[in-house]
């Protein structure tokens, strides 16, 4: 009893699209949306302008190269600084040998 209306409306529903058509643009949407992208890239503000000179190969690998350079020299000058504070710790340290920790569990109550 069904089976005819679904057919019919199956059969509604493909010849609904016989007329169908490939959509056609506006001629001159292509020169509008050329032109919006021509505006937007003249209105560069501060930030691209930033952005652009960073990007800059030299700058970048000049800007990395001062990086690791300021790292190397910061590594290098507390390696000489560090044995000293080292050699004193290390002596308190050997006074230390009670160290209270939260995982020792003793019972408290008889």
């Amino acid at each position: 009893m069904q089976e005819p209306r679904i057919e019919k409306l199956v059969e509604e529903t493909i010849s609904s699209l016989d007329g169908a058509a490939r959509a056609a643009a506006n001629p001159f949407l292509f020169t509008r949306v050329f032109a919006r992208i021509q505006q937007q890239a003249d209105e560069q503000n501060i930030w691209s302008s930033l952005a652009s000179f960073l990007s800059k190969p030299a700058i970048a690998l000049g800007g990395l190269a001062l990086i690791i350079l300021i790292n190397v020299a910061i590594l290098f000058s507390n390696t000489k600084d560090n044995s000293a504070a080292q050699n004193a710790a290390s002596s308190k340290d050997e006074f230390a040998i009670n160290v209270i920790s939260i995982y020792d569990t003793e019972n408290q109550e008889p």
